[in-house]
């Protein structure tokens, strides 16, 4: 297959789930078929992905300008005020179509979608009539709209509440509006594709879940600085940092009271301020680390207190593959092969979840047991080659849709 791939960056470094996404697949996939990559970006393209792709092209993105008073009022709820539309991008996009002949255009992620959108529209199609009709997947990964919808649930304040309903009803609007044209859309989690085949009827929706580089994330067998927690993920990224927030404060405090000496760390780049004002005698933000491996490896267990999210949980993926225990809510396993007290223990609210830390701290062959079983789990189920024969076939199938 001749696949174009749409990116709103490009996959590298592996700082992020929608990287890791990118990157593996294209890396398993990019010695098979011919692959491009057209992203948004300015520079040069990373070495580490060249040899990944037949061309790289980066196409640099320019923000909406600032709009009046009365114009962000009108266009308060539009769905074009989710992710920015930039003209040139467009343009550059379609130059490209009208002169190369692919067999499957790979969107990936929601923000792209807009310009495979624009491009499938009619008045696109008549400015650039040799563009043939696009066979287009709309690998979006996640839900949108579910997870706009739990930041909702969980405002804070009259006015966090109108700023979330707002993002929530845009977000409907979105992915009712620019998803509906795409032959397939891929998620990573099944709660992700119940609400997709709801909300985009007649669109086929396939979960295929994340893997994890089990090479890379093995056990590294280092010395284990007990009792001590760890939460991994982009802290700018509001469940990871509303997580570390309520967790800091309403579970760590009962944990203590039984286990004083308990400490956690929290990897991850862009910490938010109230992050950052976690950070104590014993709580490490740590901000960005080149490698998550080491903190993975010293902690007694991964803790994932998440209250809001959608999509697969890359985190837990990766600590399992490093055989971590890990103590989970029940919104932070979509998309994965649990096993409540085998693999994972998974508790909900703060007691609960402090109860189930205190248990595993205080149970060495336990937490042994369940590392073990993750890292067995993720080897059957989750190898990134694994996942790729699933996109592969799915792949065929747009590219074979478009040849009819």
């Amino acid at each position: 297959m001749k696949i174009l791939m749409l990116a709103h960056r490009v996959p590298w470094p592996l700082h992020d789930g929608y990287s890791l996404h990118n990157y593996h697949y294209s890396r398993q996939l990019g010695g098979r078929h011919e692959m491009h990559l057209l992203s948004l970006g300015s520079g040069h393209a990373p070495s580490e992905i060249s040899g990944q792709f037949r061309s790289i092209t980066l196409l640099p993105h320019r923000t909406q300008p600032h709009r009046s008073l009365p114009r962000r009022l009108t266009h308060a709820l539009s769905a074009a005020e989710v992710h920015d539309f930039d003209p040139l991008v467009h343009a550059a996009i379609v130059g490209r179509l009208a002169r190369t002949r692919y067999d499957v255009v790979w969107a990936a992620g929601a923000k792209m979608m807009v310009y495979t959108h624009a491009i499938a529209s009619s008045p696109a199609r008549r400015a650039a009539p040799d563009i043939p009709p696009l066979p287009v997947l709309g690998d979006v990964a996640d839900d949108g709209v579910k997870e706009a919808f739990d930041l909702l649930r969980h405002s804070r304040g009259a006015r966090d509440l109108a700023f979330r309903t707002r993002d929530w009803l845009r977000m409907r609007s979105y992915q009712a509006r620019f998803f509906r044209h795409a032959r397939v859309i891929t998620v990573v989690a099944q709660a992700d594709r119940a609400a997709l085949e709801r909300q985009v009827p007649g669109v086929p929706v396939v979960e295929i879940n994340n893997g994890v580089d089990l090479q890379y994330f093995q056990p590294l067998r280092g010395p284990q600085q007990h009792p001590s927690l760890v939460f991994e993920g982009t802290m700018s990224f509001p469940p990871n940092a509303e997580a570390c927030v309520h967790f800091v404060r309403e579970v760590l405090p009962l944990i203590r009271e039984r286990l004083p000496e308990t400490t956690l760390t929290i990897v991850g780049k862009d910490p938010r301020a109230d992050v950052r004002a976690l950070a104590g005698p014993n709580v490490e933000v740590t901000g960005f680390v080149p490698d998550v491996r080491p903190y993975l490896d010293r902690a007694s267990l991964l803790v994932c207190p998440l209250l809001t999210g959608a999509g697969i949980k890359n985190k837990i993926l990766q600590a399992w593959a490093m055989e971590k225990a890990v103590v989970a809510t029940p919104v932070s396993c979509g998309g994965l092969k649990i096993e409540p007290g085998a693999n994972i223990l998974i508790a909900d609210g703060r007691r609960e979840f402090a109860d189930a830390v205190l248990a595993l701290l205080g149970d060495a062959p336990r937490r042994a047991a369940l590392g073990a079983a993750g890292r067995r789990t993720v080897t059957a189920h989750s190898s990134w080659e694994a996942k790729a024969r699933e996109m592969e076939a799915v792949l065929e199938r747009v590219a074979d849709s478009g040849a009819r």
